[in-house]
């Protein structure tokens, strides 16, 4: 029995080698290849729970950008009607003074200056605020994934984003007075006795706009966003200044530039949608047979839509209002609700700004950023 089985072996010993090498490299080959499998499993868990880490954590600097930006806009929008403050001229009005017509001039001026320079400063505040806590937000991640020494602690953290704080002051102040310029040269000559079209109205706000963006003894203030951070402080800290080079380099990058110009001309937009709903509201007929209710008129490119069982249609571009009559309802649209969502512009445009797709993306771009550098 043996010798047989000897025997056997004996003349398929190649043919046993063989297969025992081949069964032998598929062992090894599967051995590998489980190995190699688990470490892909291992490292895509470990990357799919950094990226869920990642996503938390930059939600979280989204949540505090977004409550920052909420409370900063709020204090910049009174500081800027503290400054304009247009209550002590309406009050002398009232009285009928002899210079009624000169308090009129400064009155039609501090109105288009007040508007415009909540534009701005709300579109500065927002993309100043949304760099400075998205490159904080990237430091602060790697500093949660390394255990070396901190990137960035509390101390520079507070410092840093204390930065903001002088536009709210006299960033605001250099602000009003750089954009009253420009709206007394567009404003200035249109008579207050002048009948004037919302596409006139329009046309100021742009040529303010313009004036602005190509002030070449002032600067765009869209342009000179560093000027209102940083250059009015001395650093010494070596750590901070290293940040806030960053910072300006990301503020006067071309990208910068074109979503901050972007959020002021849609910021115009709103500003304009709301004025013609004053136009709108102004050439809505009051003879009952015609509307019952002003409330269902509805404003569509342009036209007013007289409820919905009248077919006639009033072009709100042809409504004309004498300049001195819509005067003081553009300034009931600053200080007080009456804007759509019984909103003010000051709240109108912080919240327009904060749920900007482009400003969001943004952010989001520098925090991936700054937390992979």
């Amino acid at each position: 029995m043996f010798s047989s089985i000897r025997n056997f072996l004996h003349r398929h010993r190649r043919k046993l080698i063989v297969t025992g090498a081949v069964f032998g490299t598929v062992y090894l080959l599967m051995s590998y290849a489980q190995k190699r499998l688990r470490e892909w499993q291992e490292k895509e868990a470990k990357k799919f729970f950094e990226m869920t880490r990642k996503k938390q954590h930059f939600e979280s600097t989204e949540r505090t950008c977004n409550q920052t930006i909420l409370s900063l806009s709020k204090i910049v929008s009174e500081s800027i009607l503290s400054v304009l403050n247009t209550e002590e001229i309406v009050q002398k009005l009232k009285e009928n003074p002899e210079n009624k017509l000169l308090l009129w001039e400064q009155m039609k001026v501090m109105i288009f200056t007040r508007i415009c320079v909540l534009v701005y400063a709300l579109s500065i505040l927002q993309v100043t605020l949304r760099v400075q806590l998205n490159i904080i937000g990237g430091y602060l991640y790697r500093d949660s994934i390394h255990e070396e020494e901190p990137l960035i602690s509390s101390e520079l953290q507070a410092k840093y984003l204390s930065l903001c704080h002088h536009f709210v002051g006299q960033g605001v102040e250099d602000l009003v007075k750089q954009i009253e310029k420009a709206v007394k040269r567009v404003v200035e000559p249109v008579s207050l006795k002048k009948k004037i079209t919302l596409q006139e109205v329009e046309r100021m706000f742009w040529s303010i706009q313009t004036i602005l963006c190509t002030d070449t003894s002032e600067g765009d203030p869209v342009k000179k966003m560093v000027h209102y951070l940083v250059q009015h402080t001395e650093i010494t800290d070596a750590r901070l200044d290293t940040i806030v080079k960053e910072t300006m380099d990301v503020l006067e990058s071309d990208e910068i530039t074109t979503v901050a110009m972007s959020t002021v001309s849609r910021s115009f937009s709103t500003v304009v949608d709301e004025v013609a709903n004053l136009f709108a509201v102004k050439s809505a007929p009051t003879n009952k047979n015609h509307l019952e209710m002003v409330e269902d008129h509805v404003v569509t490119n342009g036209a007013l839509k007289l409820g919905a069982k009248v077919n006639s249609f009033i072009d709100v571009n042809k409504v004309e209002i004498h300049f001195v009559k819509l005067l003081p309802v553009i300034n009931e649209l600053i200080t007080k609700n009456t804007c759509k969502g019984n909103s003010n512009i000051p709240d109108l445009l912080t919240q327009q700004l904060t749920l900007n797709d482009k400003l969001k993306l943004l952010g989001a771009n520098i925090y991936e950023v700054f937390s992979n550098a």
